[in-house]
């Protein structure tokens, strides 16, 4: 069927510009194109990282897809069997990409937490009211007192 391999060939398309334009760094920052994680909008630095990683990955994809759109061209009988698997393994590498991207993102907001005394740049800490290097003592939590209070719960 022609069509299916019209479609195939539109998706094909989309996936080559779509991964060249961020393995390239040219992808602009939007919201309705690329990875939506909150870690890969941090920054300029984190969204062209990480989809620098994952834009290979989805060209790939859209090689998949390019080589299914012609064979479904000319498929007939069990040749159908082909554009099916390569739509299965594009599926695949789009969902390997964006993991990771999405990993690389986290390393860059993490590297970027590093460089910031372990907290983030948006002024965000993790480590308490002093900072992750800080010699404040964190609380101590008495676990005899929760289990105490754990069982007089399941007793109501």
């Amino acid at each position: 069927m022609v069509a299916v391999g019209i479609i195939l060939l539109i998706f094909a398309v989309y996936w080559l510009v779509f991964g060249g334009l961020a393995t390239a760094r040219r992808l602009p920052g939007n919201k309705y194109f690329g990875l939506r994680i909150p870690d890969v909008r941090k920054s300029k630095e984190a969204w062209d990282g990480s989809h620098v990683v994952a834009g290979p990955v989805w060209i790939f994809a859209g090689i998949t897809l390019l080589f299914g759109a012609l064979v479904a061209f000319r498929a007939s009988g069990w040749m159908w069997l082909i554009p099916v698997a390569t739509v299965l393994v594009a599926i695949v590498a789009i969902s390997v990409g964006s993991n990771l991207g999405a990993r690389a993102a986290h390393l860059y907001t993490l590297k970027d937490q590093e460089e910031n005394g372990g907290c983030s740049s948006e002024g965000g800490c993790n480590c308490g009211s002093g900072g992750c290097g800080s010699s404040a003592e964190t609380p101590q939590v008495d676990l005899e007192a929760l289990r105490e209070a754990a069982k007089n719960v399941d007793r109501t």
